[in-house]
């Protein structure tokens, strides 16, 4: 027997060994699903987190491989108590960005884009406040949440109802005042400003509305029969109504339709159509007998470009890559005032998961992650874990509740302490002093609670307050009505403790006036 002879059989007994060992280690992702599954045990817990949550309605769609191997409807679409259907449009908020960051590819491929061409190239009139740094935005980094906006720039239009023909222009003009935080390229902030800005950029190059090209190069060739451009006509084809919880509680509530973001966060599907979605994303673009991107331009969308804010996670073009479960996975989430909804791949398992919800707020905060992260360890047969709320609900409940109950208690403090002056008499030597004392030094602690609810909390948030007004009222009216509280206090307070001193002093000028009377 010679060595090439003894090296094989050796070769061979170590495999006939190590394999068993290794199908016993391998991880669960490994092992396909059917679409013969059970998924009793999903239906359960996406039911009992919605009960939880109280989440009115919910659309759950499963991919493996090519295949839609289970979609579902849960709950009520509207309050008339309508069900929601596997074809029920819902606004999917920022998962919308990996439908811009497509089209962009698309043209790429297409030798209308290149990646690393300043964004002027294609927008000569883009400008930020600081015009060496407009000339040095690439749109790879609008792509990657590294162009240098902030996330507190993003927030500025999410209250808007922009709807014209020009939406889209007209947001992006508006950014020529707008100061980068940090220089183009340094570093990751996710912000909507990024994808507004590609969405200008898609229309400028393709010659054709950013509606109408999705429509054309990403909804039709995938069967997307269920998505939508324009919000009246998805109220016309049966979307679902949206509801914002306040304290927990979900209240139907339409809000305005912004369309000068809609190229990052305000395009409309459903849960079968999104289901093609992710089969396409999951097999190098193809869907059916159609492609929509090349294989390597879909694998330069899933790459892990640039490290995003959690350690561990990274950003692609217009993904988050980061484990779920244990697994490597890409997925994005998105929000809307009265809308989340979450799109999860598990690329190995060749699994995708749709969530979409019609419920939003500080209560339900990020729902659609969780029950997406529950549903794939069912699949993968783990344990789910039940709904946990995440660290900004705590964020955002504290900053609100704390300055309303600061507020409400200066306010019967003050109230008390005005009730039992009115018992005692004005002091015969009163100076300046006194009058700082009893006037000025309560209307400055006034002016620091109406500045700290009106405007830092607000500014540590990012938003407005007509934009916290509308995504998470029930913090709004805790913060706004303690500063409303506070307000109306210091007005009437002053104006009675002044009234209560004339009063005091007129028995005492009558006395100087009047000696005889004595």
């Amino acid at each position: 027997m010679n060595t090439t002879t003894r090296i094989r059989l050796a070769l061979t007994a170590l495999l006939v060994v190590c394999l068993p060992v290794m199908a016993a280690i391998s991880p669960t992702y490994a092992q396909p699903l059917q679409a013969e599954t059970d998924f009793s045990a999903v239906d359960a817990y996406v039911e009992a987190q919605m009960k939880t949550l109280k989440i009115p309605g919910l659309a759950l769609a499963i991919v493996q491989g090519d295949q839609v191997i289970y979609v579902k409807g849960y709950g009520q679409a509207h309050p008339d108590g309508s069900p929601v259907t596997s074809q029920t449009p819902f606004m999917i908020g920022s998962t919308t960005k990996s439908i811009t960051a497509l089209a962009v590819m698309q043209l790429v491929e297409a030798g209308k884009i290149e990646l690393d061409a300043p964004v002027q190239t294609y927008i000569p009139w883009f400008r930020v406040a600081d015009e060496s740094a407009s000339a040095q935005i690439t749109v790879k980094h609008l792509l990657t949440q590294t162009s240098g906006f902030s996330g507190a720039a993003g927030h500025v239009e999410l209250a808007a109802s922009d709807t014209s023909e020009q939406a889209i222009e007209n947001s992006v003009r508006a950014l020529k005042d707008v100061t980068l935080v940090r220089a183009p390229g340094e570093a990751f902030e996710y912000s909507n400003v990024n994808y507004t800005v590609l969405g200008l950029v898609v229309q400028m190059v393709s010659g054709q509305s950013y509606e109408s090209y999705v429509q054309e190069h990403v909804f039709d060739p995938l069967e997307m029969r269920h998505c939508f451009t324009s919000l009246d006509e998805a109220r016309r084809n049966g979307m679902s109504t949206g509801y914002v919880t306040l304290f927990g509680v979900p209240i139907a509530r339409n809000l305005p339709f912004n369309r000068g973001n809609i190229a990052g966060g305000y395009l409309i599907c459903s849960a079968e159509d999104l289901a093609h979605y992710l089969i396409a994303q999951l097999n190098e673009g193809h869907y059916g007998n159609v492609s929509v991107i090349s294989p390597q331009g879909m694998d330069a969308m899933h790459q892990p470009l640039v490290n995003a804010d959690t350690p561990g996670d990274s950003y692609g073009m217009g993904w988050q890559v980061s484990p779920v479960n244990g697994v490597p996975a890409i997925w994005h989430d998105g929000d809307n005032a009265n809308f989340a909804a979450n799109l999860m791949m598990d690329p190995q398992a060749k699994l995708g998961i749709v969530v979409l919800n019609n419920a939003n707020g500080a209560f339900v905060l990020q729902a659609p992650n969780q029950i997406a992260t529950g549903v794939q360890a069912i699949l993968l047969g783990k344990q789910p874990k039940p709904y946990e709320r995440p660290a900004e609900f705590s964020r955002f409940v504290a900053s609100t509740g704390i300055p309303a109950l600061l507020s409400l208690v200066w306010v019967g403090w003050m109230a008390i302490a005005f009730v039992r002056r009115q018992k005692r008499p004005i002091p015969a030597r009163r100076g300046f002093g006194w009058w700082v004392w009893v006037i000025g030094v309560p209307a400055f602690v006034d002016l620091i609670l109406l500045v700290t609810s009106l405007v830092v909390i607000p500014k540590q948030w990012g938003m407005s307050l007509n934009t916290m007004a509308a995504w998470y009222p029930d913090c709004f009216l805790l913060l706004f009505g303690g500063a409303i509280l506070v307000a109306v206090w210091g007005v009437v307070r002053p104006a009675l403790t002044l009234r209560w001193a004339r009063n005091q002093l007129q028995p005492r000028r009558d006395v100087v006036l009047h000696p005889q009377e004595k």
